[in-house]
Parts: structure tokens; sequence; C-alpha cells
């Protein structure tokens, strides 16, 4: 079956409530019963059947005309518009490298770097679906994305990179922002943290200072905007999607910002949204993968809450291992055996995944690794050094990052 005739079976602590579909059976209902049409009640069978069973529910931001719409594409043409299967991609196995969205722009110049890399053993490459600044970078049919103007001018059509990447044997995975979005929380206020109990918005800095906005991680409906848009990404062919930003803010004023009545505390907010999520990607063929700051699955930052990410029903994590990251703000206590983590990057990254894992049981790791760029001396060799650090720990799996997306790797 073709990924576009797989349905959605959203899941109830996301996707709750009537949905607008089932108002449009409802409507049909009254005219059948109205009617008094008997042999109707058999052509609808099916459709009342799975919405009776709870099979088939749509996004409550859906028009009657697309949840109609959705249905008999499912049946007839999607199969034709939606990408191929995408390559299959054993995350443990994954040797990624971070492309920003300027490489992505140009199909040609695209095809030839896929092409370059793959001959050097790379078999996935990581981009950007939503950024920390809320913007959307492809090209996307989300109606809160076009409400709230979050796709930028010169976005990427996903499909086609895709289709491009399996081509050449690379898989695509995506990455989404999820809380950390100052452009969503703008518009849809309802989705946002707010200053205690009114219905101003909390910024996490002065408004002069470039203080921003966040959304809400208790809010069902910025629940539901990134869970669509990570379903939007995998119906485009990405085999997975890398989730970062999964916390409360961080800032200033963090005593003044509220959520709302709770009965949830902040750990289990966060632990059951990630669930929830991979649930829901698995039950779509795609696949979730955690990203976050090795400090923050370790527990060591604030935004991450009571015993870390390291705890959430998921079994892919990506840590930040990029030296950068790693001595910055509060250091893991592995650290403090490396004699000079600034000048050591592959002795840091290997104290910190030594630490993590033992910290985390049977998760499969894919680190995020700072690649000089292929100006950089020795560039190559730093990067071996640092793979090889990996491989001690047992981990085969990363990707590699460097901003511009200039690479040398042999």
């Amino acid at each position: 079956m073709a990924r576009g005739q797989k349905k959605i079976k959203r899941h109830q602590r996301i996707y709750g409530g009537r949905s607008t579909f089932s108002k449009v059976m409802g409507l049909v209902l009254a005219v059948i019963g109205l009617a008094g049409v008997a042999c109707l009640g058999w052509v609808l069978y099916e459709p009342v059947s799975h919405f009776l069973s709870g099979t088939m529910q749509l996004p409550e931001e859906q028009t009657p005309s697309s949840a109609i719409e959705e249905e008999i594409s499912q049946q007839d043409s999607v199969s034709q518009q939606l990408p191929e299967e995408p390559q299959t991609l054993s995350l443990d196995q994954t040797r990624g490298v971070y492309l920003p969205l300027s490489a992505l722009q140009d199909s040609a110049q695209l095809d030839q770097m896929l092409a370059q890399l793959s001959q050097q053993g790379i078999n996935c490459i990581l981009i950007d679906a939503k950024n920390d600044q809320g913007q959307v970078l492809y090209q996307s049919a989300n109606q809160t994305v076009a409400e709230v103007a979050a796709q930028i001018p010169g976005a990427v059509d996903l499909a086609g990179i895709t289709a491009l990447a399996g081509e050449k044997g690379i898989s695509v995975v995506a990455r989404i922002y999820a809380f950390q979005d100052p452009l969503c929380s703008l518009v849809l206020k309802k989705a946002a943290v707010k200053y205690q109990d009114t219905e101003m918005l909390w910024l996490d800095d002065a408004k002069e200072n470039g203080g921003k906005s966040w959304l809400n991680p208790y809010s069902e409906v910025a629940q539901m905007y990134i869970a669509d848009l990570s379903l939007e990404c995998i119906r485009n062919g990405c085999a997975a999607v890398l989730l970062d930003g999964v916390q409360f803010p961080t800032g200033y004023s963090l005593d003044l910002a509220g959520y709302g009545a709770q009965t949830k505390s902040r750990q289990q907010a966060l632990s059951d949204f990630v669930q929830d999520m991979d649930e829901l990607l698995q039950e779509n063929g795609g696949a979730l993968i955690y990203a976050s700051s090795a400090q923050a699955m370790l527990g060591l930052e604030a935004s991450s809450y009571e015993s870390g990410g390291l705890q959430y029903a998921v079994q892919t994590m990506c840590p930040d291992l990029r030296l950068t990251q790693l001595v910055s703000g509060s250091r893991p206590s592995s650290l403090a055996d490396v004699a000079d983590p600034a000048g050591q990057p592959a002795e840091s990254v290997q104290a910190v995944l030594s630490e993590l894992k033992q910290a985390a049981g049977d998760k499969t790791f894919l680190p995020l690794l700072q690649a000089p760029g292929d100006a950089a001396e020795d560039a190559a060799l730093q990067i071996q050094e640092q793979i090889r650090a990996l491989e001690a720990c047992g981990v085969s799996g990363y990707f590699l990052y460097q901003a511009e997306g200039n690479y040398l790797l042999s």
C-alpha cells in the first residue's frame, strides 16, 4: 500500500474532540433520515463504520470539503501524487550530515552534492522543516502555516528533495522545533504561554531586548500543530522527524509564565507528548528521533525538569555533542575527567556519550557531532577521531553538523 493511502490514527491525547468529518457525516445521516432512502445506507455503510469505530478522524482545522477530498484521494489518486516509499533507514546505522536551506534550493547543485555524499558513505541528510524561529522552510499545505504566515519565501519542495535523495540511496530526516516557536505563538495566542492568568503573552525577555513568546507545551492546539507538520513531512517522503525544542521556556521572569490550570507535572506533560508523537509517526510509517542538549537529557538544565529527556518513552536519542555545546552552561560530570575539554573533542565526546549510555539503558543514540568546514586544517581527521570515539562507546550512527553544509569527510 502506498504511503498516501495510510490513514492517520490520531492519538487521543493529541487529537481529541469531535472532528470536522464527524460533523459532515452527521449532516449526511440527517439528510438520509429525512429522505428515507434506504439504499443509501448500504452505500455509506463502510465510512460510517469507520467513523463509529474511531478509525476515521481528521484535525479540526480542516474544512468539510478538504476532509472529503482527502478521503477520495486516499482511495484514488494520492498514491500518484506523493513520493515513493522513502529509502529504508536503520537508525542505528545512520551516517548523516546536516544540509542548510541554501544547499536545498538549487536542485542541480543538490543533485551533485548528494552524489558526492553518497560516494563518501553518507546515507542520510538532516534538513530543517521548522526552525527555532517558527519558520516553515518547505512548501506546506497546512492551514495553520498559512494562517500565521510561517512559510518562508523560497521554501523548498520537500517531496522533490526526498525523491532526489532516494535516487542516490539517501534518506531524509526533517528537524522540527516544537514549543520554541515565537511566530506561531504570536498569532495563535490561545496556544501560547501567558503572563500568569492574563491574556497577555509572556516573553522570555523585555520586548526592547528582543524577548520572544513561546508555545505552551500543555496546549492541545500547539501539540496538534507540531504533530500535523511532522505527519506532513513523513507523507512527503521523510524517513523520520528529529524533534527538537521539546521543553518549557527559558529566559527571564519564568515565575510569571502561566500555562493554565493543569493536573500534570511539566515532566509528565513533555513525556506524554514525546510518547504520543513517537506512536503517531510509527503508525504512519515514520520514526521519531528526540533531540536536545546532552545536559538536558541528563536533567542538568531547568528546561528539562526532573529526570530529563532520557526517561522519555522514545527509543532513538540525538544528544548535541558539539564541543561548543558541551562546554557551555552546566557541564556533564564526565567532562571533569578530560584535561582540556575545549581542545580534546574526541575525548570529550567519548566521555559524555559514555555517561549518557550508562544513564539511558538500551536507548539508541545518534549524536550530533561538530564537523569543521572543508577549509579547516585536518577537518577530515577531526571528524574521523570523533567517529572512532563513538565506536568506542558502541555507537555507529551520527549526524555531522556544519552550518554551511561544507564537508570534507576523507
